[in-house]
């Protein structure tokens, strides 16, 4: 792809300095993901009456400064442990109408997420050892998820690590829609570190560092539901930024442990999916962590574009280069990948081929808005299944793959066969 032209870089440059200060939009409910439309699963028929409500409770943990009863942009000693409630859709909203608007293409209106309740239930010191025996209170914590997976179907446990220019606040209503879309079936984490909510201290390299550092807590987290909960598998979702969280907390795991085998690391920490949601973590930096990724983990999706202009600014901007959520960095990553006979590592490529399908999968939230790919991100999550299964299309490598035109059709019919109507 040509560098952009100075009069472009400037023109981005200006308008994110403008936006620097500006605060992040509300989310709203996404789009419902097209393996829920046309009745090809319902992801709430085993929902209890008592489920059927719209606030999801979520367990959540943070290395974000307490402030005034909320978590606030100063960088804590110590992750802080707790549960919250997210709200879909205003206080006035009943259940019918948010499971109509979950299983509808279009909406009358959107319906706003919103985080209600907050508990901290324990605080512990960051370390390079988690603690043992556990407190109390961070045993009751941990009691507490495992008393949501034993109730829960799917026994596993999503946690869901943010990007930057967002707040706690946007961590736990992002975690929350991905838990209802997901039939509300598996245990719920939002991990939120202390980015600033504006797009300027990213660039200046502030939060660079605090993702950076922010990989500590992360990791000690994960240490600390391998151990001591009974999840059968512990998936991530690692967006924009938050990938250089994710990914260096998975890399550092992996170095505390160099006599293990990679099915002694599956085993002792049980991580299934990692989904780097448009990542922006440059190329080379995440060669170096990708080894240790795919020996962790048992599946690896790492999706891009080449029409994500937050990445494309991000890499001309910043220093680092590609981003791995482009297609400039697909081919050399694919290569890598290859000659370190990484076989666990996917690429979903939702550019690829537009002209063909006529459907433009654009911007740097497509992931979670694009009912198309929030479609496969979900599918992953609560199945594990391979790439095939899930209706994407090889493509002109085997860790390569694609949407197709009738994609929409293809993985209604794929959920049909492999669910049987429902999670």
């Amino acid at each position: 792809m040509p560098r952009l032209s100075s009069l472009r870089l400037i023109t981005a440059l200006l308008g994110l300095l403008l936006s620097a200060c500006a605060t992040p939009p509300s989310l709203t409910l996404m789009s419902t993901p097209v393996i829920y439309q046309g009745a090809a699963i319902d992801p709430f028929a085993h929902l209890t009456d008592d489920e059927r409500i719209p606030d999801v409770a979520l367990f959540y943990a943070t290395n974000r400064q307490p402030e005034a009863g909320h978590y606030g942009n100063g960088v804590s000693n110590q992750l802080h442990l707790g549960q919250s409630v997210v709200r879909l859709g205003d206080p006035q909203s009943q259940w019918p109408q948010l499971r109509s608007a979950s299983l509808s293409a279009t909406r009358s209106h959107e319906l706003p997420l919103n985080l209600v309740q907050t508990k901290e239930a324990s605080s512990v010191a960051l370390a390079p050892v988690v603690q043992s025996p556990l407190s109390k209170t961070t045993q009751a914590y941990v009691d507490a998820i495992n008393l949501e997976l034993e109730k829960a179907r799917d026994k596993e446990i999503i946690i869901y690590v943010h990007g930057a220019k967002v707040d706690f606040a946007n961590a736990n209503e992002l975690t929350g829609e991905l838990v209802h879309f997901a039939g509300r079936d598996f245990v719920g984490l939002a991990f939120s570190w202390p980015s600033h909510q504006n797009i300027f201290s990213y660039l200046l390299g502030i939060d660079v560092q605090r993702a950076r550092q922010s990989s500590q807590a992360l990791c000690q987290l994960i240490e600390l539901l391998a151990r001591h909960t009974a999840a059968e598998r512990i998936n991530l979702v690692a967006y924009s930024a938050g990938g250089r969280v994710a990914s260096l907390a998975l890399q550092r795991i992996a170095e505390r442990h160099p006599g293990l085998s990679r099915e002694q690391l599956q085993a002792r920490y049980r991580l299934g999916a990692m989904i780097f949601a448009a990542a922006d973590v440059p190329e080379e930096l995440f060669e170096e962590r990708l080894p240790a990724i795919s020996q962790l983990t048992e599946q690896v999706m790492i999706t891009v574009s080449d029409q994500d202009d937050a990445l494309n600014y991000a890499r001309h901007l910043m220093p680092g280069g590609p981003r791995i959520g482009t297609t400039q960095a697909e081919g050399k990553l694919r290569q890598f990948a290859q000659q370190q006979s990484l076989e666990n590592i996917m690429f979903l490529d939702v550019s690829s081929r537009h002209q063909v399908s006529g459907v433009t999968i654009a911007g740097h939230h497509y992931w979670y808005r694009h009912p198309w790919v929030s479609s496969d991100v979900i599918l992953l999550m609560r199945t594990n299944l391979a790439p095939a299964q899930r209706a994407l299309t090889m493509g002109d490598h085997p860790a390569i793959w694609f949407m197709q035109p009738d994609y929409p059709e293809a993985v209604r019919s794929a959920t049909r066969k492999v669910l049987r109507g429902q999670w």
